[in-house]
């Protein structure tokens, strides 16, 4: 049998539900008052969060974490919430960025440009490397690279300019909260932001009068072979 040792998608999908203060269930779950996730690191005591799937959602408030992949509520859920329906734990906060959606591409396949649209975030999976000094006889050390893109309209002046850059950073707050990606590596974080990435100007050239901040990411994780 074939080992699963690419795992590219599986991080960018955790950093898209990252983008929007989610993480993905990694149990279903039917009543009782915990829930089993890939990496509890983005919820506090305290925190009202919503459980979503496609079939519902319902709010509830934080009671304790338990290691590293479980969540105690302070009451039961009542609903059932399913993997296999895509569940869900999310922040409701209003110190998250504020996305009209989340994509996983480059800003310059958007289709066009809608005031509706915006502000988006956009990841962009680039690279994956294994370090032939980095692995053992039974693993190899996978580093993933991918590009998070922060994207807005344009704004005049220097006001327009500190405000997306204050933005962009409540994104990059919310990428370094959850080192592990919701269980999909051993270890992730942002290491670099550009304020003015080229990407920025080819999209001005097409006469496209958007604001764009790039954030690269490292995610870290080991790969074992059969």
């Amino acid at each position: 049998m074939v080992a699963d040792m690419f795992h590219q998608n599986k991080i960018a999908r955790a950093i898209r539900l990252l983008c929007q203060g989610a993480t993905a269930l990694t149990a279903d779950v039917d009543g009782g008052d915990e829930l089993t996730v890939g990496s509890n690191e983005l919820f506090e005591v305290g925190q009202q969060v919503r459980l979503v799937d496609t079939a519902g959602s319902e709010e509830l408030t934080v009671a304790e974490l338990v290691g590293l992949t479980t969540v105690r509520l302070t009451g039961a859920v009542s609903g059932e919430y399913l993997t296999s329906r895509g569940a869900r734990l999310e922040v409701v906060d209003g110190s998250l960025p504020e996305l009209r959606w989340v994509g996983q591409g480059s800003p310059e396949l958007l289709p066009g440009i809608a005031p509706e649209s915006f502000p988006c975030a956009l990841v962009l999976p680039t690279t994956m490397e294994q370090p032939l000094n980095r692995g053992s006889n039974r693993t190899f050390q996978q580093d993933y690279r991918f590009e998070v893109y922060y994207v807005r309209e344009h704004g005049e002046g220097e006001a327009a300019n500190v405000e997306v850059v204050d933005e962009a950073g409540k994104l990059f707050n919310l990428l370094m909260s959850d080192p592990y990606l919701g269980g999909t590596c051993w270890h992730s974080q942002v290491v670099e932001v550009n304020a003015r990435p080229d990407v920025q100007e080819r999209m001005r050239e097409r006469e496209w009068p958007l604001r764009v901040v790039r954030m690269t990411m490292l995610a870290r994780r080991a790969a074992v072979w059969q």
